[in-house]
């Protein structure tokens, strides 16, 4: 699904708005704002434009937001791959804040903005690169993506499905550094510890890129993901992607991590069952270690 496509797809549905409402104290978008974004060439509007309409309040309806979908998911596209994005994390507390694409957009529309997002969020995490990380990296960033869209979309089975059964060195990377912070608690492979001049270490798993907006998982990406990260799964997937990459140090990688997994099985399959609970409930997002988290369960 390209950008092209998708906007044919709203201009054929989605008509020019005609009743606007911006924020009256201008603190965020205006009317005048809103009505400028509209009547601009949509290919000519950049992450700029947007400042003021993807703010605190956010939008002024479904109505613009509609029409203006698709240079959005544009500019969003292209800003997946910036280090802590304000755009992307606007963008995902506007949709969790207001269930956007599973409320407001057609069958078909909705359909249509999964299939896009779920390539263009395919291609984002296909691009990693490194299985040794030090500080604050774009590699953190994609984490917080995939937290969210399980907030706003019910299509984290087709994006996870992507990643999981791909033949990319990219994905295998990708699903490399998620795994390890679910197979290792303390001292990640991947990911060195945080330090006052970097930042870093291993990424949380439960953080979410829109943090603010009473974000859980809907119950159609809970239930797959609790088969989909299956102890069973995750030793199958690094057996096959040992050998998938043999003789590179993804299948080396691959290898360690099974017999760490093989050998803490219950470990991993509670700290699977953690995450679970912890992304489908809001009050605890600001949940920063495995300790903390199991000591909520218990309380």
């Amino acid at each position: 699904m390209t950008i092209t496509q998708l906007t044919h797809l709203f201009r054929e549905e989605v008509p020019k708005p005609k009743k606007l409402q911006g924020d009256p104290y201008g603190i965020d978008a205006t009317t005048e704002d809103i009505i400028r974004l509209i009547e601009t060439d949509p290919d000519s509007l950049t992450v700029d434009n947007f400042s003021g309409y993807l703010g605190y309040c956010t939008t002024g309806g479904d109505d613009d937001l509609r029409f203006l979908f698709p240079p959005i998911l544009r500019i969003w596209a292209s800003e997946l791959y910036q280090c802590d994005s304000w755009f992307t994390q606007c963008f995902h507390e506007e949709l969790a804040r207001t269930d956007f694409i599973e409320r407001a957009l057609s069958p078909k529309l909705k359909m249509a903005v999964h299939t896009f997002m779920v390539e263009a969020l395919s291609d984002r995490i296909g691009s990693e690169a490194s299985l040794k990380i030090e500080g604050a990296t774009t590699s953190h960033n994609w984490f917080g993506f995939v937290a969210s869209f399980g907030v706003f979309t019910t299509a984290i089975p087709d994006l996870w499905a992507k990643i999981w059964d791909s033949e990319q060195s990219g994905h295998a990377v990708a699903v490399l550094q998620y795994l390890s912070c679910l197979i290792y608690e303390e001292s990640s492979p991947i990911f060195a510890p945080w330090t006052c001049e970097k930042g870093g270490g291993p990424p949380e798993l439960w953080y979410f890129d829109s943090s603010g907006f009473e974000e859980s998982w809907k119950p159609e990406n809970a239930n797959y993901m609790t088969a989909a990260l299956s102890i069973e799964r995750i030793i199958h997937w690094l057996r096959r992607t040992s050998i998938l990459h043999s003789g590179t140090q993804i299948a080396d990688l691959s290898k360690t991590f099974l017999d760490e997994a093989t050998n803490n099985e219950n470990e991993v399959e509670e700290r699977v069952c953690l995450l679970l609970k912890a992304l489908q409930t809001p009050s605890w997002t600001d949940i920063v270690t495995w300790d903390s988290l199991r000591a909520t369960v218990k309380n």
